[in-house]
């Protein structure tokens, strides 16, 4: 019986590290990977995708204008970009806001959804584009729900570093305002995370090869000494 606890054991391991650990992306495996598609696909009810390692869903956009504002949404698109060494995955959303030139004219737009990485996020990274003129302004805010935040109070990039977690829930507002004499536009908006390491294939084999490596010895050091005994 105790050889094969012990083959049992190598074979469990050697499973477990070839496709059924979340360590390698099976739970990720369930979504499909993210491509460049209308906002409306996105919004799909139970809709998710993967760009690497990451994964979102249940996507919601709005937008909100006042005066002479206006916000055309146009499509999500994935991305990764490499922002201090650390490989981010994200998502773009591609958009036309402008508050045009009448005094205190604001164009809204909002971004909620959920992530959860594979094995875990440690890091968020916000960016989006635009320009100002005149008494002109543009914020962008993001809530976390692990309680971190992100702020740019001009066009620009900026990212978070967090303990490790499994999944976040994310509240996002980019807000253009034309003020008393100017004006404001915004066109992209992205959202990506980073996750801890993944050992590499290789190192995965060597370690499937030890695993299998002791169920074998334990087996064989039982079968020697029940030669023995007898």
């Amino acid at each position: 019986m105790d050889n094969r606890r012990c083959l049992a054991f190598a074979a469990l391991a050697a499973g477990t590290l070839l496709g059924m650990s979340p360590l390698l992306g099976a739970s990720s495996a369930l979504a499909a990977a993210c491509a460049t598609a209308s906002v409306s696909v996105y919004e799909a009810a139970g809709f998710s995708c993967n760009v690497g390692p990451v994964t979102f869903s249940d996507i919601t956009v709005g937008s909100t204008t006042s005066g002479s504002g206006v916000v055309t949404l146009s499509d999500f698109s994935p991305f990764t970009a490499v922002v201090d060494g650390v490989t981010e995955f994200g998502l773009h959303l591609d958009f036309a806001s402008n508050t045009g030139m009448t005094q205190g004219s604001q164009a809204d737009v909002s971004l909620e959804f959920n992530v959860s990485g594979v094995p875990r996020l440690t890091d968020a990274f916000a960016v989006f584009a635009g320009t100002t003129t005149g008494t002109g302004t543009e914020d962008l805010s993001e809530v976390l729900s692990n309680g971190v935040s992100l702020t740019l109070h001009a066009p620009g990039a900026t990212s978070a570093m967090f303990s490790a977690i499994q999944s976040l829930s994310v509240v996002k507002d980019q807000s253009d305002f034309a003020g008393a004499a100017g004006s404001a536009d915004s066109s992209i908006l992205g959202n990506a995370f980073s996750v801890t390491a993944v050992p590499e294939p290789s190192t995965w084999a060597m370690m499937l090869l030890g695993f299998v490596g002791l169920g074998y010895a334990a087996f064989r050091q039982r079968s020697k000494g029940l030669a023995v005994s007898i």
